[in-house]
């Protein structure tokens, strides 16, 4: 018989400390299974990895035979919904307005659509927290810390991203097109750059990136409907901090805000370590209103 709970290479250190290390075992249906062991031996911290309180650093653990979609779908299904948000939405509500500014409605019609799309989930898939195989076991033992590969594959990819990302926008046709309306419109409308083709690709790009992001960070969190939802905001606040508009300064203001978050629990309570970027980005601001590498608009 299958086993329901099925529990594989588990394995969680905190910092040089090995608390699980290679756990495995299956429980089949009506079967009972008990840890055993003397205070310190890890007891507490299997039940909490199988439950999801904490992240395993390798190791997965599966029930039910459930899975959920890879990497690649992600980043596909986010950017065709990206593809679909100015004609279906943004498009025809900037018709109706003609010349009044409508940047503020912009952003409270994607918020919205935002809590649509997380409520409709929660309505059909329920609020039952799910977990994401890791896409690599193991990790990196530094001596002074122990880095999951996990982590390192984020590292990797996200550099990755934001490199082709900036080689697009500076080299490509297209993405010469992008920075050419985001810094004038009517411009580059006059030399006859469609606007509303590239308004289309610009939303399929972010909701694709924003897609992969998701994909890769998934396996570090319980997945719900709304769990992406603090994220935002704090991808927001380094959007702000970095500048908008310039993917150097987003990298930078990243790095700031993750090292800050890191070291402050150092010195303060863990839960305070959210409010870190939206700290930090009005500190900046009130230094640098237009954030780190943002340029003044005259």
């Amino acid at each position: 018989m299958k086993g329901q709970l099925i529990v594989r290479g588990l394995g969680k250190r905190f910092g040089g400390l090995a608390a699980v290390d290679d756990c495995s075992f299956e429980v089949v249906p009506g079967q009972v299974v008990g840890l055993i062991g003397p205070n310190g031996s890890g007891k507490s911290t299997v039940f909490n990895l199988i439950t999801g309180a904490i992240r395993p650093d390798r190791g997965r653990v599966d029930y039910a035979g459930r899975s959920l979609l890879g990497l690649p779908l992600a980043v596909v299904a986010a950017g065709t919904v990206g593809l679909l948000v100015y004609p279906v939405l943004i498009g025809p509500l900037q018709r109706r307005l003609g010349k009044r500014p409508a940047g503020p409605l912009f952003l409270v019609l994607t918020l919205g659509l935002s809590a649509v799309m997380q409520n409709s989930m929660l309505a059909v898939a329920g609020g039952e927290y799910l977990r994401v195989p890791l896409l690599m076991c193991g990790g990196v033992d530094l001596g002074f810390t122990y880095v999951s590969n996990q982590r390192v594959i984020i590292l990797a990819v996200a550099c990755a991203a934001l490199a082709a990302l900036f080689l697009f926008l500076r080299y490509h046709r297209q993405g010469a097109a992008i920075r050419a309306v985001a810094q004038n419109p009517v411009s580059a409308q006059v030399v006859g750059i469609p606007l509303t083709r590239i308004f289309t690709l610009t939303l399929g790009l972010g909701c694709g990136l924003a897609g992969l992001g998701g994909a890769l960070i998934a396996p570090l969190f319980n997945v719900y409907p709304t769990v992406g939802f603090s994220l935002t905001l704090k991808a927001f606040a380094i959007t702000i901090l970095g500048g908008m508009g310039n993917v150097l300064g987003a990298l930078i203001a990243s790095f700031i805000v993750s090292l800050t978050e890191a070291m402050s629990v150092l010195v303060i309570p863990s839960e305070w370590s959210n409010a870190i970027a939206f700290g930090l980005m009005i500190a900046v601001l009130l230094v640098r209103p237009d954030g780190i590498l943002g340029r003044r608009r005259r």
